[in-house]
C-alpha cells in the first residue's frame, strides 16, 4: 500500500513539475528591479520594497509598488525576475523556473525508486528475492532522482 501511495504521489509530482515552469513565466518578461526602499507589510510577517522595474531588452519600464524578495534588501540593490501581466513579479529568471520544474520531476523519480521495494515485495511469490534489475532499477531511479535533485539546487542558485 505504501509503495502505490508513493507511486500515486510522484505521479502527481510529474504532473505538477510538467506545468510549473512554462506556467510561471509563460506572458512574461524578465528583467530587473532595482530597490529604492524596503519596509515591513502591514502584519510585519514579510519584507515589501518599492523599486524600478526594467525589461532586459530594455522595452519595459515601471514602478513597482508590492515586491516581496524574500529577504531585507537595501536600495540600490538588483534582483532578477519575470513579471507577469498582472504586474506581479516572481524572483528568478525564465531559465530558473524551468529548473524548478525539473527538480520536481527528480524528486517524482527518487518517489518511483522508493517505491519500486514495497511494490516489488508486493507482487513476489513465496518468499523468492527480489530480481536483481528490479532492484538495480529503483537504487537508479532513487540516487539518480536524489541527484539530479542536488544539481537542479546547484543551478537554481546559480540562475538567481
Amino acid at each position: 500500500m505504501l509503495g502505490i501511495l508513493t507511486l500515486l504521489f510522484g505521479l502527481i509530482l510529474v504532473g505538477v513539475g510538467y506545468e510549473d515552469g512554462p506556467k510561471q513565466v509563460s506572458g512574461g518578461t524578465q528583467g530587473t528591479i532595482t530597490i529604492e526602499r524596503c519596509g515591513m507589510d502591514a502584519i510585519g510577517d514579510d519584507v515589501e520594497c518599492s523599486g524600478t522595474f526594467r525589461s532586459d531588452d530594455g522595452k519595459l519600464r515601471s514602478h513597482v509598488e508590492d515586491f516581496e524578495p524574500g529577504e531585507e534588501a537595501d536600495k540600490g540593490e538588483k534582483f532578477q525576475v519575470v513579471g507577469d501581466s498582472t504586474g506581479y513579479f516572481n524572483r528568478g529568471t525564465f531559465a530558473s523556473f524551468y529548473v524548478e520544474a525539473v527538480k520536481v520531476w527528480c524528486v517524482a523519480a527518487a518517489m518511483f525508486g522508493v517505491a519500486t521495494f514495497p511494490l516489488s515485495a508486493a507482487f513476489r511469490r513465496n518468499g523468492r528475492p527480489m530480481r536483481r534489475g528490479t532492484f538495480i532499477t529503483g537504487l537508479s531511479l532513487l540516487f539518480g532522482g536524489l541527484l539530479g535533485c542536488g544539481v537542479c539546487v546547484l543551478v537554481n542558485a546559480v540562475l538567481i
